[in-house]
């Protein structure tokens, strides 16, 4: 296995991302995470007896890590995680493994937690992996320790994701069972849902573990974790199709020390039906102008108000990546009094699960203390979060075709309208979408007046494509085109 671009760690070396050259195994560890890691359910501790199904359960302690694979072969041993980073040579984890690599006849990847003892006491954190890899030739290796919970490739005759998770397990305490740097995780088998509670209480509420991760028989993984809250600012809305009166989702934004608020993401789950409409007579005189248009997957344009109002947040859990390993970023968003929002530039973040509104706090505000970004960080370590922001150079987009037709009914007239632009910012951001189709449709006599729809595309081809369906599907019989 090849490695590109080391740099000193200890006696051993780190590459950075993208330095892992075997694009084999590069896919190999790229799907792995999409497949499992990527699909852990996460469950609260009080809905366990309800969500957790299909036992007898494997119950491990979450340990406060990051996801790497150890890969053996030819007698040697390297750490490397999804997106190509790498860890070789004399590391003492790495050592460790390489007295036991003659057993592996084959080359072997197991997925496990990557973690360091932290300096204090307590359970390991996430942020004490980021300590310990600092510092080049000096970096204090000798903390790194591995915790295997998964076996991807070789060891056994048939191919790991076809064998039980239980075959899998002894094929990991067989090869690593005596080791103290690199070990496989504590498992024990829960036969019931009802025995699970009692390893919360101890691993979890004792302070040994941030969570459990519990396998079921069926092959589902799930993730319990302790509920937390965020405080988070108010700055867009979007109202129900079917009761235009009441909020459907919040925007929510977090503010960084700059005084600027970073999109934080979504909360639909905002009690019932008053609540909803008592939400929406406090945003509607909030609202505000917005250079920046941000649409929920419903396809709707969020409304975007002045930050008045603060909103505590309940959520399961934070994640800095996504599926496949790559930084989560989201939108950094300059407000003016007079002319409202502007987009700034995308910047790493993390997203939350499960968001639910607990109340509004009535006694905070929006600012760089009661809604700041750092309450992601306490929780979540994220890669150059906290670098300075500035608006982005960005070219500006070029409108390729716009269409519109009207409709007269009784004295009322419809409109449909459809954009299709090239934004010419993807090759400056990989985040932009190369071109966006955008179809408007208002119709005065419908309880939604307003209907859009935005989609993207990464090519010129498929833009037409779609821009052609949608004109199928929305113009047909008595539209009459008008403006081109």
């Amino acid at each position: 296995m090849q490695l590109a671009n080391g740099n000193a760690l200890g006696k051993g070396f780190f590459h950075p991302a993208g330095s892992l050259q075997d694009e084999a195994l590069a896919a190999t560890l790229r799907a792995y995470r999409r497949r499992v890691a990527g699909a852990y359910r996460s469950v609260k501790p009080a809905e366990v007896s309800q969500a957790v199904l299909g036992g007898p359960f494997h119950v491990s302690p979450k340990v406060d890590g990051e996801l790497w694979f150890l890969v053996i072969e030819s007698g040697d041993a390297w750490l490397v995680s999804a997106n190509g980073k790498g860890i070789s040579g004399g590391v003492p984890l790495l050592d460790e493994v390489r007295g036991v690599a003659g057993r592996c006849s084959t080359r072997v990847v197991i997925a496990g937690e990557l973690f360091a003892v932290p300096v204090a006491k307590g359970r390991p954190r996430v942020g004490d992996v980021a300590s310990a890899l600092a510092g080049g030739a000096s970096a204090a290796v000798e903390r790194l320790g591995f915790m295997a919970f998964d076996l991807v490739e070789g060891l056994l005759a048939d191919a790991p994701p076809a064998c039980p998770y239980a075959q899998r397990l002894d094929a990991l305490s067989e090869l690593l069972g005596s080791g103290k740097r690199a070990k496989p995780v504590r498992t024990d088998v829960a036969d019931t849902v009802a025995d699970i509670p009692a390893l919360f209480t101890e691993l979890v509420e004792g302070g040994k573990a941030e969570g459990l991760v519990v396998r079921s028989a069926q092959g589902v993984v799930y993730k319990l974790k302790p509920e937390f809250t965020i405080d988070a600012a108010i700055i867009g809305y979007t109202v129900r199709t079917e009761d235009p009166r009441a909020v459907r989702t919040l925007l929510l934004g977090l503010t960084r020390e700059d005084g600027r608020i970073q999109i934080a993401g979504h909360c639909g789950n905002l009690g019932n039906d008053d609540d909803r409409r008592a939400m929406l007579a406090r945003l509607e005189p909030l609202q505000c102008p917005s250079a920046f248009r941000y649409p929920h997957r419903s396809g709707d344009l969020f409304t975007f108000v002045t930050p008045r109002l603060v909103a505590e947040i309940n959520v399961t859990d934070l994640q800095p990546e996504t599926s496949d390993g790559q930084r989560m970023r989201s939108m950094v968003l300059e407000h003016d009094d007079a002319s409202g929002w502007k987009p700034l530039t995308l910047m790493p973040t993390a997203s939350w699960l499960h968001p639910v509104l607990v109340r509004l706090r009535e006694d905070k505000t929006p600012g760089s203390v009661d809604t700041r970004f750092a309450q992601l960080l306490e929780r979540c370590p994220v890669e150059d979060a906290t670098a300075a922001t500035s608006a982005a150079d960005m070219p500006p987009s070029t409108v390729l075709l716009r269409r519109v037709w009207t409709k007269t009914t009784k004295d009322k007239v419809a409109v449909r309208k459809l954009l299709l632009w090239q934004t010419n910012k993807n090759e400056v951001d990989d985040s932009w979408p190369a071109f966006v189709v955008h179809g408007t449709d208002y119709s005065a006599g419908r309880a939604t007046p307003l209907d859009r729809e935005v989609r993207t595309a990464p090519t010129r081809e498929l833009a037409d494509t779609i821009a052609e369906r949608w004109i199928e599907e929305n113009v047909k019989k008595g539209w009459v085109e008008v403006g081109v």
